[in-house]
């Protein structure tokens, strides 16, 4: 069994998505792939990743739940099938170097940003001949070149330099109710589906179409007694409308949106509150569902070396 280990020198770098997508890759060359998280069940943000790996498809990380490097043998027993390649995702740490030599394990640094190629070589030497590929995300378009070159220039395997995607960095429907503590009041949302942008409705109705149908992917921000502007959304591809100041909306607005299947949401705050507590939502988003999946997979395949990722498991 070859054991791949996931780490990075600072937190929110990708590792999650970057696991993810390469289990699944593997996966459908035929390989029999477990990816899991190590960590503790009381660790929020390890539980968040755990769940998504139990969602991959043919990846088999059942449970949903972070594991210790000790717990992993009954996880691989309780499959029932043998495991040809183990991914795991670990914060760095003191015991992570034992824990690689525990697993013998070949080691992937994930940086995130132009300027994590000091921080990826410091943890490189510390890993020695462990380290087998480096994977930076979040890159400038300008600056992907100059970036790639650096970290060869400065001796480390790069497996994929990947540029910033709005995709990757969108928050979820569920995400976002979560954030509003806002109250479904039609439809049955997808709590996974990625919103890339976040409208907030202009001061007049005459704008509103046009402003409207620049985006995709879009949620729109409005308020509740202001069916013209609801209206207007509507007419465009929303995904999601949010209805701000606790009334119900119109009855003119709840039977366009059923017809367009747009899901309601209903928050207590005003436009001003409601956007206040959104305002950070993309630093924070966290990676799962199927679209982020889909386009961390597209950017590795576009933007890595595919030479060198298959040599992780050869």
């Amino acid at each position: 069994m070859i054991t791949l280990l996931f780490l990075s020198p600072a937190a929110r770098a990708g590792k999650t998505g970057v696991v993810s997508a390469l289990a699944l890759r593997l996966a459908y060359q035929g390989r029999r792939v477990l990816a899991l998280r190590l960590g503790d069940a009381g660790d929020a943000a390890a539980t968040a990743d755990a769940r998504v790996m139990a969602t991959l498809p043919f990846a088999r990380g059942r449970g949903g739940a972070p594991v210790s490097v000790n717990g992993i043998a009954g996880v691989i027993e309780a499959g029932g099938r043998p495991v040809e390649v183990l991914l795991l995702e670990a914060e760095a740490g003191a015991g992570t170097q034992d824990a690689a030599e525990t697993l013998d394990a070949r080691v992937v640094l994930v940086g995130r940003g132009s300027d994590a190629g000091e921080a990826l070589q410091r943890a490189a030497a510390a890993l020695g001949p462990r380290l087998s590929g480096v994977v930076v995300t979040g890159v400038p378009e300008r600056k992907l070149a100059g970036t790639r070159e650096s970290l060869i220039g400065a001796g480390l395997p790069v497996l994929a330099v990947v540029p910033e995607d709005r995709t990757l960095y969108a928050p979820s429907v569920g995400a976002i109710i979560e954030a509003l503590d806002a109250e479904v009041i039609l439809g049955d949302p997808d709590d996974g589906q990625v919103i890339e942008h976040l409208l907030v409705n202009p001061v007049t109705v005459d704008p509103g179409q046009p402003y409207y149908a620049r985006r995709r992917g879009k949620a729109v921000i409005t308020r509740a007694d202001k069916t013209d502007l609801q209206l207007a959304a509507l007419q465009t591809q929303t995904d999601l409308l949010i209805l701000t100041g606790g009334t119900p909306p119109s009855p003119y607005t709840i039977d366009r949106a059923a017809g367009e299947e747009v899901p309601l949401l209903l928050t207590r705050g005003n436009t001003r509150e409601t956007v206040a507590r959104l305002e950070d939502i993309f630093t924070r988003s966290r990676f799962s569902g199927e679209q982020k999946l889909e386009r961390m997979g597209a950017l590795l395949e576009q933007y890595g070396d595919s030479q060198a990722i298959a040599g992780l498991t050869s």
